[in-house]
């Protein structure tokens, strides 16, 4: 059996892409959770595992693809919900 663990996929976008993102992301449930950390700068988090994050990842590329800004994107193992 598989240990499952948080993943953070951190991008900072457009703060007009935000609600967008959400709920994109919000349409695949259990895929992940979108936080948004600092609106102003548009820094948004996605809270996933390591099990469905790579599905995850596959959406923000979609995205990505119709033009949707995505940037400075980084994967990282994390249980803290709170800070960039």
């Amino acid at each position: 059996m598989t240990d499952l663990y948080s993943v953070r996929i951190k991008f900072t976008t457009d703060k007009k892409n935000i609600i967008y993102i959400n709920s994109i992301m919000d349409s695949y449930e259990g895929l992940g959770i979108v936080r948004t950390i600092d609106k102003k700068e548009g820094k948004v988090v996605v809270y996933s595992t390591n099990g469905l994050y790579k599905y995850a990842m596959e959406v923000l590329d979609a995205l990505k693809s119709e033009g949707v800004k995505i940037e400075n994107l980084t994967i990282e193992e994390s249980e803290s919900v709170d800070e960039w």
